[in-house]
C-alpha cells in the first residue's frame, strides 16, 4: 500500500498548550532476535518534545532511551522527530531512523492494509471533565527492513511492525492506568485498549480482523501478569468472544521492555510472541501503565471489586 508522505508530516497546531503530535512504531524479529518500541512526541506550542526508545535482543541484552521537555526539531522531510529519533518520509520511502551512540536503526517501513482512524469520541471515556488523551489517530500494521546495531551486535531485520500518529490536545494528567495491546498471528490481526480516567471512567476494546474483514466481537478483556517491581509485565492474555460464540484467548510473552516516562504517564513498553490457543507462530506489542502517579494518588477505580466500606454486588 503507497503511503502518503503528507500523512506523516505535523498537522497545523491548535491554540492549546496541551497540542502535541506524535508517532509510535513496535516491531519484533525473531529470526534476528531483536524488537523494539518507539515514540517520538512533539509538543509543538511548548517548543518541546518527548521520547522513549526501547531496543531489546531476546538474549537478555536492552537499549533504553527516555527524554523530556527536549527542544523540538523540526524536519525538512514530512515527519516528526525526538532526540535521536526520526520517523519521515524521503520521498521514496517512509523511514525510522534512530542514531545513537550505544544503538542505531535504520528501517524502511511499508504499511501492510487498511489504516484504521480513531478520535476522542471513539473512547468517549476520556473525554469531558477530565481531558482527552488524544484528538485523531490513524494505526496500521506494517512491515520493517533494514539494520539494527546494538552493543557490538548487528543484524539485518525483516519484521512484522504496527503502529500509529496521533495529533491534538493531549492531556496525561486525564487517566490514572492504561494497555494496549496489538498482535498479528497467521491472517488475524487482534487489538486491544482500556482506560481508566481521573474521574472513574473506564472503557475497554477489542477487534479481531481476518483477511481485512472485521470480525464481530462481543465481549474482549486483559489479563497481565505483572512482577515484584509492580511495573515490568513478563505476559498477559487477551480474551475475545465473538458474537458467534468463538472464544480466541491471545497470549503474549515479551522479549523485553522498557520504561516510557511522559508528564504523569510512568508506563511499560514490549514486544514479544504470540501464540494463540496455544498455538505459536505470532508477535505483537504489550503497553500497560499501572502506576502513573508513584502512588501518590487512591485508585478511582476497580473491576469486579469494591473501593467502598459495606457490601457490594459487582457484576463477574
Amino acid at each position: 500500500m503507497a503511503t502518503d508522505p503528507t500523512d506523516e508530516g505535523l498537522h497545523p497546531a491548535g491554540d492549546d498548550e496541551n497540542w502535541q503530535e506524535s508517532a509510535y512504531l513496535a516491531w519484533r524479529d525473531p529470526r534476528s532476535g531483536f524488537g523494539g518500541n518507539h515514540r517520538l512526541g512533539n509538543e509543538l506550542n511548548r517548543g518541546t518534545a518527548n521520547l522513549w526508545c526501547g531496543v531489546y535482543h531476546e538474549s537478555g541484552i536492552r537499549f533504553r532511551g527516555n527524554g523530556e521537555a527536549i527542544p523540538l526539531r523540526r524536519l525538512d522531510q514530512m515527519g516528526v522527530a525526538a532526540g535521536s529519533q526520526r520517523l519521515f518520509h524521503d520521498g521514496n520511502t517512509l523511514r525510522f531512523v534512530l542514531d545513537g551512540d550505544e544503538c542505531r536503526l535504520d528501517l524502511e517501513i511499508e504499511d501492510e492494509g487498511d489504516r484504521h482512524y480513531a478520535n476522542a469520541q471513539t473512547f468517549s471515556g476520556t473525554a469531558g471533565v477530565a481531558g482527552t488523551i488524544f484528538s485523531n489517530n490513524f494505526h496500521v500494521f506494517c512491515r520493517v527492513r533494514g539494520r539494527v546495531e546494538l552493543d557490538g551486535m548487528s543484524a539485518d531485520v525483516d519484521a512484522p511492525a504496527w503502529r500509529d500518529h496521533s495529533w491534538g490536545a493531549r492531556r496525561w494528567d486525564s487517566f490514572v492506568s492504561s494497555r494496549s495491546f496489538g498482535a498479528a498471528h497467521g491472517d488475524r490481526r487482534y487489538r486491544f485498549a482500556s482506560m481508566v480516567g481521573v474521574n472513574g471512567s473506564f472503557f475497554r476494546i477489542g477487534s479481531v480482523s481476518e483477511g481485512g474483514e472485521t470480525l464481530p466481537v462481543a465481549q474482549a478483556s486483559m489479563l497481565v501478569q505483572v512482577d515484584d517491581d509492580s511495573i515490568r509485565c513478563p505476559s498477559a492474555e487477551v480474551r475475545y468472544t465473538l458474537e458467534s460464540g468463538e472464544v480466541i484467548t491471545v497470549r503474549i510473552d515479551t522479549i523485553g521492555g522498557m520504561v516510557g516516562v511522559t508528564g504523569q504517564r510512568f508506563g511499560w513498553e514490549s514486544v514479544g510472541d504470540v501464540t494463540v490457543g496455544g498455538k505459536a507462530g505470532g508477535w505483537g506489542f504489550l503497553e500497560t501503565n499501572l502506576n502513573p502517579r508513584n502512588g501518590q494518588n487512591p485508585p478511582v477505580f476497580v473491576l469486579a471489586d469494591a473501593l467502598t466500606n459495606g457490601v457490594v454486588r459487582v457484576e463477574t
